[in-house]
């Protein structure tokens, strides 16, 4: 099995693809390195609960757990830290047009951001800062439809 997949986690596949679970990066780390036999099972969740270890144990200090609505423990590298003020973070999954990659890709490249992950949240953080008054119109409503739902069902 080829060696050094913590620094390969820790500096790599953790900071490119956020919010996977060990499982995930032992695959992936496996792929990579074109590790394929009848025992893959094994070497994988052999990573994988290699990387949960060390995380939870705080050996692994470049890289933060959470566990996520599945109950299971997604991974995170420590430059992305929680940016709501409660405890739950959700992992989403978008597309992205070409343009918009390419735009994200040079706020990285310029070294604004070290990943895809952090321009994309600042983003997003700064569109809905962008349209609060719009967003507070929209929760208004849905609230005042709220109300007329209950006013009609009793």
């Amino acid at each position: 099995m080829k060696k050094g997949f913590m620094k390969h986690a820790a500096t790599i596949l953790v900071p490119e693809f956020p919010g996977e679970t060990s499982l995930w990066y032992a695959k992936a780390f496996l792929n990579e390195a074109g590790e394929d036999g009848s025992d893959s099972k094994t070497k994988e969740q052999s990573l994988a609960n290699t990387l949960n270890k060390q995380v939870k144990e705080g050996r692994e200090r470049r890289i933060w757990r959470k566990k996520l609505n599945d109950a299971k423990y997604h991974y995170f590298p420590v430059s992305i830290s929680p940016t709501s003020e409660s405890d739950e973070e959700t992992v989403v999954q978008l597309s992205l047009s070409a343009q918009e990659l390419k735009d994200i890709d040079n706020l990285v490249d310029v070294g604004k951001f070290n990943t895809r992950s952090n321009a994309i949240r600042w983003l997003l953080t700064e569109g809905i800062k962008a349209n609060r008054t719009y967003l507070d119109k929209v929760a208004d409503t849905i609230s005042q439809i709220e109300q007329l739902k209950k006013e009609v069902v009793t």
